[in-house]
């Protein structure tokens, strides 16, 4: 199931999303107010203690999930956190404010670990109810297509934004800057075409970057102002600490920082509270994971009528 599925596109809707028709003043009126991402971005930061995660990944690798990182458990909190809390899956174009149609990732992969290595870029879509074996398996499935032996302009199976990239590359450069500017215009107004926003990382959910895979700690990296990507999330490496106990004792843990740089625009504060706390939660206790979600939240975004609010009131009471 995907969010907003079987709904009906009305006037003011896009492609990749609905027009959140029953915002509050304030909301409403931030947009215009902050009309550009960097207007809107709030920076959030968090270590977790991943001593016991550590444990679940290790027992998980002998049996089901062999090959199961931490950046895949971390993958699939951030999908099972999108359906918890599904204000979290809004973008703001145009200064309007849309609930998106599609829960979509997406990673950079190194094809090799050198500076000359090139990247590609993968975008796994994901269902409401996915487990982390089924964002292990989506993942699996776009990685494993891609040759890490071969450049990307070499590759002949190379993905479909890897063709549009090898395309525009060879353009002067007064065409590419009209091509772009072309299709952010596009993109302002939802005229996009779906085929080139399904291809663009742009355009998802959220962008998840393993800093901690090359060595680094995490850092604040920026949310694109062309296209519709609300969260940017990067974890670092693990770090090894020994902390005192109330009994006097030591206890050795190991912590992973994570830094998100989020739109504010696009949700309210408590939305983004409750879900950076779902994605804590979800992080300590992957065992979670392994089920479906209990419920599946619906963004509510249609305006109540008066009149039917009044009717439901007085029936309540």
């Amino acid at each position: 199931m995907k969010p907003h599925e079987g709904r009906k596109r009305k006037w003011g809707d896009r492609k990749d999303g609905f027009l959140v028709r029953n915002q509050d003043p304030m909301s409403r009126l931030e947009p215009y107010i902050m009309p550009k991402k960097m207007d809107g971005w709030v920076l959030f930061e968090d270590e977790l203690d991943i001593t016991e995660t550590e444990e679940f990944i290790r027992k998980m690798r002998m049996g089901e999930l062999p090959n199961l990182s931490m950046y895949e458990v971390v993958y699939a909190t951030m999908v099972r956190a999108l359906v918890d809390v599904p204000e979290l899956n809004r973008f703001v174009k145009h200064s309007k404010v849309y609930s998106r149609n599609v829960i979509k990732g997406s990673m950079t992969v190194m094809k090799g670990m050198t500076r000359e290595s090139d990247r590609t870029i993968i975008m796994p879509v994901f269902e409401c109810e996915d487990t982390l074996y089924d964002v292990v398996r989506r993942i699996k499935e776009e990685t494993d297509a891609i040759d890490t032996n071969v450049k990307v302009e070499e590759d002949e199976n190379k993905n479909a934004l890897d063709g549009l990239e090898t395309v525009f590359c060879k353009l002067p450069g007064f065409l590419l800057s009209f091509a772009v500017g072309f299709f952010k215009f596009l993109d302002r107004y939802g005229w996009m075409p779906k085929k080139m926003t399904d291809m663009l990382p742009f355009h998802s959910s959220f962008f998840l970057t393993n800093m901690g895979s090359i060595g680094l700690d995490a850092v604040y990296h920026h949310i694109y102002e062309f296209g519709t990507l609300t969260i940017f999330g990067a974890i670092g490496r693990k770090r090894v600490c020994y902390e005192l106990q109330p009994d006097g004792t030591t206890k050795r843990l190991v912590k992973l920082k994570m830094q998100f740089v989020v739109d504010e625009r696009a949700a309210d504060g408590l939305a983004y509270a409750v879900g950076f706390r779902k994605i804590r939660y979800y992080i300590t206790h992957p065992e979670t994971l392994l089920s479906p979600p209990e419920k599946i939240e619906f963004d509510k975004i249609d305006r109540v009528k008066k009149k039917k609010a009044k009717k439901e009131t007085e029936g309540n009471s």
